[in-house]
């Protein structure tokens, strides 16, 4: 079935974005540069500081205490992840160090997650290594904030399942059952890096489509003869008629 005389066809579409090659090319090479300025003015410049924490659970050397105790710390992970976030610990933070903050506004800037993240095959967090991050305007404040939470969360997971041995008890033991353990502290902050690559495709891909769209509604709003494949069909079909 041949397309009425007046109808676009593919090879008009071609024609037309391939006459606006050059609007098309500067568009996709502008527009990642245009958003890659709007973006270094408008990021907020942050800093990030974060401390690692080891869960481990309280037993005897023996080979089935290790395992079940690795299992208790493993789901353990996901309360001990709330707890860093949350305005009790975020609290005790602030009045350890005095910064200048509310302790909801500490909880919102932290966030806490196991590493390497995953679940294993009893549907538990896969590790017992807790990374607590925090995420500031100023580099010192964040490193003492991200340390402070680190201290006060290990103190916390301790004071939550802490026994008292009676004298009676076949074990005598008194401590923590489970407890987060302080591994590295944070040091120093670092920069918030804007994530520049995909800013620059996505930017690109959005220069190149509006262009083209608007070189193709340009090229078809003029009704002009293109090609000389045009010409003839137009010929043809006014002979027809």
């Amino acid at each position: 079935m041949r397309a009425p005389v007046d109808v676009p066809r593919a090879r008009d579409y071609l024609t037309i974005l391939a006459r606006g090659w050059v609007i098309i090319l500067l568009a996709t090479l502008l527009a990642p540069g245009a958003a890659y300025v709007v973006q270094k003015l408008t990021f907020d410049k942050g800093y990030t500081a974060s401390a690692l924490l080891f869960a481990q659970v309280a037993g005897d050397p023996g080979t089935y205490s290790a395992y079940a105790g690795g299992l208790g710390a493993n789901a353990r992970m996901a309360t001990y992840s709330s707890l860093a976030q949350s305005r009790v610990i975020s609290q005790r933070a602030i009045d350890e160090t005095g910064l200048p903050m509310t302790a909801e506004q500490l909880a919102a800037s932290t966030t806490a997650t196991w590493e390497p993240y995953g679940i294993n095959r009893f549907g538990m967090p896969s590790s017992v290594l807790l990374r607590v991050t925090v995420t500031g305007a100023d580099p010192e404040q964040t490193v003492t904030a991200v340390n402070a939470l680190a201290a006060n969360l290990a103190k916390l997971s301790g004071e939550l399942e802490w026994i008292q041995a009676e004298p009676t008890d076949a074990i005598q033991y008194t401590g923590p059952v489970a407890q987060l353990v302080p591994v590295d502290a944070a040091a120093a902050a670092h920069k918030v890096q804007p994530d520049v690559t995909n800013t620059l495709i996505i930017a690109a891909g959005v220069g190149f489509a509006l262009s083209a769209v608007l070189v193709l509604a340009v090229g078809i709003a003029r009704d002009n003869v293109l090609t000389r494949g045009q010409l003839v069909d137009v010929v043809n079909g006014t002979m027809s008629t």
